[in-house]
């Protein structure tokens, strides 16, 4: 009598095999997916920030005479400036009407623009980004037209051009450092 031995289904090493493609399928799926979350939260970002900062110069246009109030309002790391002896924080130099709020008549225009300063820092830190002004204007045009340079950082980026620090925006020329998380942006 003859016997014949015939294996039929599937083994267990090619039940292994498949799961284990499965699973190195599933993981770089997973690693797309964090790529492309990463990628969404930058774009975020960088689209707060030059909102941020477009409203920074619109404001600066709109009050040309308190860029340097401006300026040293954005750039400080008080909630509070005393500008000729009054203290304006980022409520100041309105009064509460029961429509909508109105303009005070006993500010001056450096405390406006120290208003304005701190409410653009205040809404900038409400969204996780940290924003400033370089403070002799935009590298390169010192002695021409002097144009106002916008730093808005996030992450460990801090707001700063320097050659020196690892985790500044910029180097002092005004060349973006790599893996900086930040936005440069020129104001006239």
């Amino acid at each position: 009598m003859k016997i014949v031995d015939t294996q039929a289904g599937v083994g267990l090493i090619e039940v292994m095999v498949a799961l284990l493609l499965l699973a190195v399928a599933v993981l770089g799926f997973s690693a797309m997916q964090m790529s492309a979350i990463k990628a969404t939260d930058e774009s975020l970002m960088r689209t707060r920030s030059l909102a941020i900062m477009r409203g920074g110069a619109e404001t600066m246009r709109t009050n040309p005479s308190g860029i340097a109030a401006f300026k040293a309002a954005i750039n400080g790391t008080s909630d509070t400036v005393s500008i000729d002896s009054k203290s304006i924080t980022k409520d100041s130099c309105l009064t509460s009407a029961n429509t909508a709020p109105t303009a005070a008549t006993s500010c001056t225009i450096n405390q406006l623009a120290t208003r304005d300063g701190l409410l653009l820092k205040s809404y900038a830190n409400a969204n996780d980004i940290n924003i400033g002004m370089v403070p002799g204007g935009c590298p390169g045009t010192s002695g021409k037209q002097e144009l106002q340079c916008f730093v808005a950082s996030w992450g460990d980026t801090t707001v700063e051009l320097s050659d020196t620090e690892p985790k500044a925006c910029a180097k002092a020329n005004g060349s973006y450092k790599n893996g900086a998380e930040c936005f440069i942006m020129e104001a006239y």
